[in-house]
């Protein structure tokens, strides 16, 4: 099995094992929330888009290559279908640019019907994995 595979039988793992979990407490739904606690020294930062479904913004990916900026994009089935001029540029700078599944169609990953961020969620477990496995694809 290649990298490809097993890193989507790895993805797919893990969201089944969030939907198993997830049943227990189908009633609460926890959003993250961000909390900075200022340390002494150099910070390192991580940057990271998700690249959803509208189109790219030419001048933020010029400017990451330019600049040598490095980033990890998470890009959903529809947006690569909608931008092969920028997955071609990312490509060509694999140093830069990691590409990470965000689902084929930026359905909210959540086994129970609702609305996350405005967004119907996938609404069950099989509907869970088929967005993630077309996200993989």
């Amino acid at each position: 099995m290649g990298m490809t595979g097993l890193l989507q039988k790895s993805l797919c793992a893990i969201a089944l094992s969030l939907v198993v979990l997830s049943a227990g407490n189908a009633g609460t739904l926890v959003e993250p929330t961000l909390h900075l606690t200022p340390q002494g020294g150099g910070g390192r930062v991580a940057l990271t888009l998700d690249a959803c479904g509208g189109k790219t913004d030419t001048r933020i990916l010029s400017a990451l290559v330019e600049n040598k900026v490095p980033a990890t994009i998470f890009v959903t089935g529809i947006w690569l279908k909608r931008n092969a001029a920028a997955v071609g540029i990312m490509r060509a700078h694999p140093d830069l640019f990691e590409l990470e599944n965000h689902g084929g169609r930026h359905i909210p990953a959540v086994d129970t019907p609702r609305k996350i961020y405005g967004i119907s969620s996938a609404g069950s477990p099989d509907a869970v994995q088929a967005e993630v496995e077309s996200g993989a694809a």
